[in-house]
Order: structure tokens, then sequence, then C-alpha cells
């Protein structure tokens, strides 16, 4: 019998009605460190089942070795008995389903089943027995509001299982936060896979789940959404790969090109309208530049140059000097975008004026990051491109204390969630989890507690509908500002930030609403 992927022990939480109602009718807003110690000096008040991660496990286990010596010797023949008969069923082969705890999470999901051809929405409904959704003993004679988790638990890559481990915890840090008592989470493996992931979602569904949170990787996403898609249950996911949105599917991640469109945005309320482009030849590459063009020409600008590099510091220097040819104040004639070779006479100089490319560039996009960015970055002034003149900007990922120490990138400008908003989470994880959350663990954290929101209408029927999770008005979460469109997108509110030699500034706050008066 394969072992329970996770373990739930007796928790602790203050649920009292009027904390609740306050919560019910509050916006899902990131606790202040202030309130969590107020609620950590409740935490004895009243016992329920919760979920905890497998750190917090070990803290309890004293108290289960301490449980032990309190058993009734009548009451340990009783346990053994059904251990044997429990043991003797799985030995069969026969079917269980444990029947306490509130979340079932096993290392082998429901194998998959296609669809088949023709097969809709209510073959895919009638799959699910109501009388075998999960109901934990201290849920009886109450409707549990059931989520389903799904995450690469067991994946390949030892940085994905920890990334999953530490956004189930950014998730049950939200279950507790919400203090929803019939709130239900329900975690399931993906392995990684795209068929684990349709396996997962599926096994939620048979559990109960009304909404579907995850998975994290594309192919995961497409392969678990034509299972809720079939049995018309939402999915919040956490890619990024928007041609999986809509029909159901929403993508709460940090997809680039909201960064692009601020970065640009802000860039051409400075004047700069001419712009030059070192991007990688990569997917991610392809996306953003892509995305980069779309944003400068519909306001009005132009890309005077555009190279790109395969990702290799040598790789690197031939596409950096050409482009830093383009810094000039006035191209030559030659080099500007259009010159078809020789003429007899001279390009009419009104017309290369009007498209912008008599001109260098005054800003050059560079989305790279990391070690090869600091490697990029210096070949333009190296290549005589005068950085005090022109301005870098890059992407959320330069969100990195350590490019402060690269003069080439001093002053450069990048769009991502503002650092003070961030950092209260961040804290609030930390002290609940003892260590500091990966980036990704704050959308499990706010997509679980929307969903603990949209569960406190008590109409079944259309609590987790289209328009509810679509809200134009936003939420307030870990990361600030966001809110899901009707067709699957996200929205976010950025900030703007600067690299300085004495740490990253925010020179262009973050909004507050997506009301044009913010």
């Amino acid at each position: 019998m394969a072992e329970a992927k996770v373990l739930f022990v007796l928790g602790f939480v203050d649920f009292s009605h009027e904390r609740r109602e306050r919560r019910r009718q509050s916006p899902p807003l990131l606790p202040s460190s202030g309130r969590l110690r107020r609620s950590r000096r409740r935490l004895v008040s009243r016992p329920i089942l919760g979920a905890l991660g497998p750190r917090n496990i070990r803290a309890k286990t004293k108290d289960v070795e301490r449980m032990r010596f309190f058993l009734t010797p009548t009451l340990k023949a009783l346990l053994a008995l059904l251990a044997a008969a429990a043991l003797a069923a799985c030995e069969t082969g026969a079917p269980s389903r444990p029947s306490a705890g509130p979340v079932i999470s096993s290392d082998e999901p429901l194998p998959p089943s296609p669809l088949e051809e023709g097969e809709g929405v209510f073959e895919e409904a009638e799959r699910y027995d109501r009388r075998a959704f999960v109901r934990p003993p201290h849920m009886e004679g109450e409707e549990p509001v059931r989520v389903g988790l799904l995450l690469p638990f067991s994946a390949k890559s030892e940085a994905a299982r920890r990334v999953a481990s530490s956004m189930f915890d950014a998730a049950q840090l939200a279950v507790f936060d919400a203090g929803e008592k019939n709130f239900l989470l329900i975690p399931k493996d993906t392995r990684g896979e795209a068929e684990g992931a349709a396996a997962a979602a599926r096994s939620a569904l048979s559990d109960g789940a009304e909404i579907i949170l995850g998975p994290l990787f594309a192919d995961s996403v497409e392969a678990a959404a034509n299972v809720t898609r079939a049995a018309s249950t939402p999915m919040i996911a956490f890619s990024s790969d928007l041609t999986a949105a809509g029909d159901g599917v929403f993508l709460l991640s940090f997809p680039p090109e909201l960064e692009i469109a601020r970065v640009t945005e802000y860039a051409m309320s400075q004047e700069m309208t001419r712009f030059g482009v070192l991007a990688p030849m990569t997917k991610y590459g392809d996306r953003v530049s892509g995305a980069f063009a779309e944003e400068v020409f519909a306001r009005g600008g132009v890309i005077v140059h555009e190279e790109r590099y395969q990702q290799e510091p040598d790789a690197m220097l031939a596409p950096a000097k050409r482009l830093a040819k383009y810094s000039q104040q006035i191209i030559p004639e030659e080099m500007r975008h259009g010159y078809e070779g020789d003429r007899s006479e001279p390009l009419p100089e009104d017309a290369s004026t009007e498209a912008g490319y008599t001109q260098g560039y005054q800003a050059v996009l560079m989305p790279e990051q990391g070690t090869l960015l600091r490697a990029l970055a210096p070949l333009l002034p190296y290549y005589n491109v005068d950085i005090n003149r022109v301005k870098i900007l890059g992407v959320s990922t330069w969100n990195n204390p350590r490019l402060t120490r690269e003069p080439a990138l001093r002053g450069g400008w990048f769009a991502a969630p503002d650092p003070t908003i961030t950092a209260n989470f961040e804290k609030h994880f930390n002290d609940a989890f003892g260590a500091n959350p990966p980036r990704l663990a704050s959308l499990a954290y706010d997509a679980t507690l929307l969903s603990a929101r949209l569960a406190a209408n008590h109409r079944r029927r259309d609590r987790f509908d289209a328009e509810s999770i679509a809200d134009p008005n936003g939420y307030f979460g870990a990361d600030g500002l966001f809110r899901l469109n009707p067709d699957g997108t996200v929205d976010r509110g950025l900030a703007i930030l600067e690299i300085q030699p004495g740490g990253i500034q925010v020179i262009d706050p973050a909004p507050r609403s997506f009301s044009p008066a913010y």
C-alpha cells in the first residue's frame, strides 16, 4: 500500500464568529505581521483537524507519542484489528479511501481515463458519485467547500518538488488566514507530467472539488483543462502560457507581457520613442521581443534595431557590437531601416525622419537575468554606448540585489510587484515555516485565499462561476493588485523599479486600484 504523500495532524486556530464575519466581508488582503502575532496568541483556543506541511509534522511528533500512553488495552486491541483489516484489504488490491483527514493525496493518482470522442460535460460529470465525495469527521453534518490543489509533489526535478512543497505550504497558510471552517483543501500530485495532471484533476473531482487550483506547468495545465472543462469545473492555473487561458481556465501567474507593457508605458511617458532590443534566441526571447514591439508601435514609437544572441558569453559579443552602432546620434544612411543599397538619388530626409530611424535609440530592452545579464550588460559601454544617455530596460528577474554592483546596469528600469508589498508576504511565510518562500509560492497563497473568499458565498450553484472569479475590481494579494479577466488572462498592478548603487528603488509605485483615476 502506497504511503500517503501528505500527513495531517491536529492544528489550532481561532474561528470565532466575529472574526469569520469580518474576513468574509473583506477582500483577500494579506494579513499584516501584527495580525499574525495576535492570531498566534490565540492558537490554543479551539482544536480543529487541519492540514500541515511536512516540516510541521516533526513539531507534532512528541504530542503524538504522548497520546500513545493514554490508550487503554481494549482500545489498543481494537486499533490493531482495524490495522490488520486495512492491510488485508490493501494486499488483496481492493480499492480503499481514507475516511479521516480533510484531504486525500496519494503517491499514485487515479489512472487517467480519456474522454471518448463526442463525450461532453454530462458524460464527464456522471463519472463522479457525490456519495463518495471526501468529508472529514470534523465536518460531519456540514457541507464542505472542496478545493483541489494540483502540484508536482513527486516531479523528477528536485527544484520542482521544492517549489511544489512551498506552494502547498503557502496554500495552507491561506486556509488558516481565511478562517473558513468549511473550506477543504484537497492536494493532488501531478508528478510534473501531463498524464499525471489529468489523473490528478480527475481524482480531485472524484473527491468533490468544486474548483481546481493549479497545475504549474503548461503541458500539465492543458491536460488538466481537458478534464475540468468537460466537467464544467473552473480552474485557476499557475502557468503563464496564454494559449491555455479561457473557457473556464484562469491563469494566475506572472506573464512577461504585463511587465513589458508597464515598463514601455513608463519609458514613453518619459519622452522616449526610439528603442533597441538585445534578446536571447529562445522562446522567452521571442515572446518578450514580440510583446515589446507591439507595445512600442501601439504607442507611436519605433524599434530602431534589434539583435538576438545565443545564450553563451562568446556568442553575445558580435550582436552587442552591431547593436552598439545604432546608439549614434545620427545613424548613417546605409544602416537605416529600409536601406536598399546605392541610390542615384538620396533617400527623402523627411520620410526617414518621420519613421524615426535617422537617430539612435534612447533605450534598449535587455530581457536577460543572472550571470548572463552580468556578462551581457557591460558589452554596451565596452562598444562605446553612452549608458548615461541610453536607458537599459529589463524584466522582473532584475529584482536581484547583486545587480546593484554592476555599473552598466546603473539607472536601469524594470517592472515588478512592489517589493514593500511582497516583503509582507515573505515575512508572513517565514514566520510560519522558517524559510523564505520561492517566487511562485505567492500564487498558491492568492489562489487559495481567493477561493476561500468566494466560498464564503453560500450560494453553492454560482460561488465559483466565471463572473465571480473575474471580478473587474480585482483583488489585493501577496504581490499587490491583480484581477482575473473573463478571457482567463491576468492583470497586475506593477511598480517601476530602478537599479542604484545603494539598492533597488521604487520610482513609480504600483497602482492600488484598476480605476482609471489611479
